[in-house]
């Protein structure tokens, strides 16, 4: 029997390594995971979206079901071959399914292209980031959406797929980014996927929930812990999905972006967020010292375990 000990060597370990592998090979073009399976995934929406939930949900399963069949028995022959195989299987796994260091190097040339004065070009890098537009061609607009995105995105792309490597090994990790994938291009946003992206998007809401809460803590301790749950309690109503908002409101309070206090009402019934000062392109950089920061932090506390655990196991 595989003792505790042991496991936990083995997840910090494939972690680390993971982690390694993406800052010295950052470049996934290659290898096109993604992007081919969000080509599958479109090619499935066409085929079964009549647009009704039930529709949604086998298209969901067809999406997720055969690549998470293909994980679990690969690492489990690779397992039963030689544990090598697996530790490599499973390295490359977390590899493909975090992108840390993507989200930082298009931050940085955000926040470059904002240095340089250069509007447009951060634009474009933001909407390489996010996929979205601001609405105010402005430097405190595109800078503001840019630590937005940074924030939820650390949990999407970072956390999350860790989070739940460390519960249910490659398949958790799979999964997670499969879901993430499949709410970003089903979920119901509009007519089209009112009914049809339901079930992608709560499939993402359901896997997203813990770790997204486990991020927005990491936050306040890696930022001013006292000002983050102070927004995190007052705004994270403020947005519609039940995880970006404890995301940011914990985020934007541990920056002192945000003044923390409850929302006021425009003319309209609108609720409107006081901003302590305007977003710079310093801001984005700090929002990716933040995000390394929470990396750091979990790895040291995961290093302090294991070496309790040892000690405690040395000295019996």
């Amino acid at each position: 029997m595989i003792s505790p000990g042991t496991v936990m060597i083995y997840i910090l370990f494939t972690i680390l390594l993971a982690i390694l592998l993406d800052r010295l090979a950052p470049n996934r073009n290659s290898a096109r995971l993604w992007s081919w399976y969000g080509d599958w995934a479109e090619s499935i929406e066409q085929r079964f979206n009549g647009g009704t939930r039930i529709q949604g949900l086998s298209a969901v399963f067809i999406a997720v079901v055969p690549l998470l069949a293909a994980v679990f028995l690969a690492d489990l022959i690779l397992g039963e071959i030689i544990w090598v195989l697996k530790f490599v299987f499973d390295i490359v796994v977390v590899y493909l399914c975090v992108d840390l260091y993507r989200l930082g190097s298009s931050a940085q040339a955000v926040s470059t292209a904002l240095d340089n004065g250069d509007i447009a070009e951060a634009e474009a890098h933001l909407r390489e980031l996010s996929g979205k537009d601001t609405a105010e061609h402005t430097e405190a607009a595109v800078a503001r959406a840019t630590v937005e995105a940074v924030l939820k995105q650390a949990n999407s792309l970072v956390i999350a797929p860790l989070f739940w490597f460390v519960i249910l090994g490659p398949v958790g990790a799979v999964l997670q980014r499969m879901a993430s994938a499949l709410d970003r291009l089903w979920g119901h946003r509009s007519a089209r996927f009112a009914e049809f992206g339901w079930t992608a998007a709560r499939l993402d809401d359901l896997l997203g929930w813990i770790p997204a809460r486990i991020t927005a803590l990491s936050y306040a301790i890696m930022g001013s812990f006292e000002d983050a749950l102070h927004c995190w309690r007052r705004q994270a109503g403020m947005w519609s999905d039940i995880n970006s908002g404890p995301l940011l409101a914990s985020g934007f309070g541990a920056m002192h972006l945000d003044s923390c206090e409850e929302p006021e009402e425009d003319a309209y019934g609108n609720k409107i967020i006081s901003r302590t000062s305007s977003t710079d392109a310093g801001d984005v950089r700090r929002v990716v010292a933040l995000v390394w920061r929470v990396l750091l932090f979990w790895l040291g506390m995961a290093i302090l375990m294991l070496g309790a655990h040892l000690f405690g196991f040395f000295v019996r």
